[in-house]
């Protein structure tokens, strides 16, 4: 892919209701609208030469900034070796090696943090 669009925004989720026999009642379609103060950022392929949207969107969390940024890295398919370097590898060499990176966090939010994941199991690579 050469061309990708990123922003951020509000998503809303689709949903279907049906009655007791099985019939769709109600129905309405997942929605993503770009809005500066939206809790979500979404990655869609786009057309080159109409700069226009060539396929559905993957819609992240904005706080999953791991996620998104890795498959942003993913979609533009870089030629040469990139300078992010692979954190997870990191801390989970960190951690078998006895150091807790966690002692110098702020404490942004550890129930949703990834690091705690990759501490947890520091041999699941």
């Amino acid at each position: 892919m050469g061309v990708i669009g990123i922003g951020v925004g509000t998503a809303k989720m689709g949903r279907i209701c049906r009655d007791k026999a099985g019939n769709i009642t109600e129905q309405s379609t997942a929605r993503w609208d770009a809005d500066p103060a939206g809790g979500s950022v979404a990655i869609w392929p786009m057309d080159p030469e109409k700069m226009e949207p060539s396929g559905p969107a993957e819609v992240y969390g904005d706080w999953d900034a791991a996620a998104y940024l890795r498959r942003v890295v993913e979609l533009i398919h870089p030629n040469r070796q990139i300078n992010i370097p692979d954190l997870e590898a990191m801390i989970r060499a960190a951690t078998k090696a006895g150091e807790d990176i966690c002692t110098y966090c702020p404490d942004c939010n550890c129930r949703d943090c990834i690091v705690n994941e990759w501490k947890e199991d520091p041999d699941d690579e």
